[in-house]
């Protein structure tokens, strides 16, 4: 029993050995990073692969960016909203979205806001409903998890939320863990034998990209590309999907919508609250919004009673906490109340730029109930007009 005993702790201690080396080869390697991120420039854009670390990108972009007057908060749903489509200039929006975004992202990347004196006048929150489900695992945000720690710590200290504390041990406890997974395991070896042969870690197609493919904005050609104010660029095989295809795709995606267990989380939606709480202690204005559904993908939902009423329980309890807030809201869930239609989807899920600016358009299309003077006409008048000075 004694010599089980001595192994397993062995073994242990080699665990945590090698995921412990290879988490410090990455913040090593991050530093570099940070570098040749800091060269990407308004008009140019950096050639990105399916694969792109994006969390990594937004993680060391959101160091040296200007401080941006608009901030888009969101999933993969919100990564085509640009500033040039809200007539904003340059420097003046980043898009911090990132693909099978929790909530936690967006605690991440307001941490490095606000760590380095960047906060935004106004945030836009693209909440997607899959992300307040308890059924919907949600991981890969712990490689911020350092960063929402640091978040909870500090809301932890004002009075009144005491819940805090807790959270941040539920965090700490959930990154504490990596340090003995076999699945950060396997990746740390790979990291470390990567390393020592001196090829490219993984994720480094990121570094690569900065290094060869930042190119003008309008060589990018055919290839996905990230254009400096973080919006996306699709390849153009994936955004001249014919109409068919985009809609076989939508059911797809609703009926695997339609077999998820979707009960509401409200853990998630009290760590959105001390978020925006945060926020708007720090002056920010928020504008939130329930991004769209394809048509053919909105009408099977709707046909099923469950499915409708998790989705109406979800969006009832986002208003009201917008409306806690002070923040404008809007369901855009049914594309016809934009309206959006068809056409305007790259695919099942993602639609394209035109549709998201129509939805921020009617969003910010009634003034503020405290803004007198007449309505403004134009996008970057009714940003502005939201957020003020600062």
């Amino acid at each position: 029993m004694r010599a089980f005993a001595i192994t397993l702790a062995g073994l242990l201690l080699l665990v945590v050995t090698i995921n412990g080396l290879a988490a410090w080869d990455g913040r090593r390697h991050d530093r570099r990073f940070q570098a040749l991120a800091a060269g990407l420039r308004p008009g140019q854009v950096m050639i990105v692969s399916r694969e792109l670390d994006d969390r990594r990108l937004q993680r060391v972009r959101l160091q040296v960016i200007p401080r941006p007057a608009v901030v888009v908060f969101g999933s993969s749903r919100a990564m085509p909203l640009t500033g040039a489509a809200l007539s904003l200039v340059p420097g003046q929006f980043y898009n911090t979205a990132v693909s099978g975004a929790s909530l936690e992202d967006p605690i991440a990347f307001w941490q490095l806001l606000k760590r380095g004196g960047r906060v935004p006048d106004i945030a836009i929150f693209s909440i997607d409903h899959w992300a307040l489900a308890q059924s919907q695992e949600q991981v890969r945000w712990l490689a911020l998890a350092d960063l929402v720690r640091e978040f909870l710590d500090g809301v932890g200290r004002a009075p009144g939320w005491g819940g805090a504390p807790l959270q941040t041990l539920t965090y700490e406890w959930a990154r504490f863990k990596e340090l003995f997974s076999y699945t950060v395991l396997k990746a740390s070896v790979a990291d470390l034998e990567r390393a020592v042969r001196g090829r490219s870690r993984r994720g480094a197609e990121v570094l690569e990209s900065l290094r060869r493919d930042v190119v003008p904005e309008d060589l990018v050609g055919d290839r996905r590309a990230i254009r400096a104010d973080g919006s996306l660029i699709y390849e153009r095989a994936f955004a001249s999907q014919n109409p068919e295809q985009v809609r076989r795709e939508a059911v797809r995606e609703a009926v695997r919508f339609l077999k998820t267990d979707f009960l509401m989380d409200r853990e998630r939606l009290a760590r959105l609250e001390l978020l925006w709480r945060d926020m708007r202690a720090h002056g920010v204005k928020l504008v939130v919004y329930l991004p769209p559904y394809h048509p053919a993908a909105w009408a099977l939902i709707q046909a099923d009673a469950r499915a409708a009423s998790a989705l109406a329980d979800s969006a009832a309890a986002v208003a009201a906490l917008a409306a806690r807030m002070g923040a404008r809201f809007r369901d855009a869930s049914d594309p016809e109340s934009i309206p959006c239609g068809a056409e305007q989807f790259y695919d099942g899920v993602h639609v394209r730029v035109a549709c998201l600016r129509a939805v921020i358009e009617r969003l910010l299309a009634t003034p503020r109930p405290d803004a007198g003077g007449p309505q403004a006409t134009t996008a970057h008048q009714r940003v502005l007009a939201t957020g003020g000075s600062r």
